[in-house]
């Protein structure tokens, strides 16, 4: 079996087990600043405010927020995008297969998702990519990296 069949099989399994969503997923929660004291407790990284934007603007994607970076099979993957008012959908794409995130308010999208076990000749590297399109169908695009364990 060449590479390339072997990585679209492994693909293949990866959008089979993705595809089942996990109903009322944790949302992830930012990332907290490392403080300068250790006395000072830690505040949470800020998430950017909704931009209100025309339904002819270009969408954009805010802010991505993974749970993790370094997911292991069996675990939950929880997804969430906050983009600009005009978004109409977002779409999540790992290699050739691609899923559509929950709108949960106005520029809001999350999703839970379970991570499936790769096979050991599939590179476990792998990028997420964030596709926000406004109701005109124009994108915007953002990446993540992924490294299943």
């Amino acid at each position: 079996m060449s590479g390339s069949s072997r990585a679209a099989a492994a693909l293949g399994l990866l959008a089979i087990c993705s595809s089942i969503a996990v109903a009322d997923a944790q949302v992830p929660s930012p990332i907290p600043s490392v403080s300068a004291t250790p006395s000072q407790a830690p505040s949470p990284a800020p998430t950017p405010t909704i931009l209100m934007l025309p339904s002819e603007a270009a969408p954009q994607i805010l802010w991505v927020g993974l749970s993790s970076t370094t997911p292991k099979a069996g675990d939950t993957l929880s997804v969430t995008v906050l983009a600009s008012s005009n978004v109409a959908s977002v779409e999540v794409r790992i290699g050739g297969y691609g899923f559509n995130l929950p709108k949960t308010d106005v520029g809001r999208f999350q999703g839970g998702y379970a991570v499936p076990q790769l096979p050991f000749f599939m590179n476990h590297n792998l990028v997420m990519q964030i596709i926000a399109r406004n109701t005109a169908g124009v994108e915007a695009t953002s990446n993540a990296q992924l490294q299943i364990r």
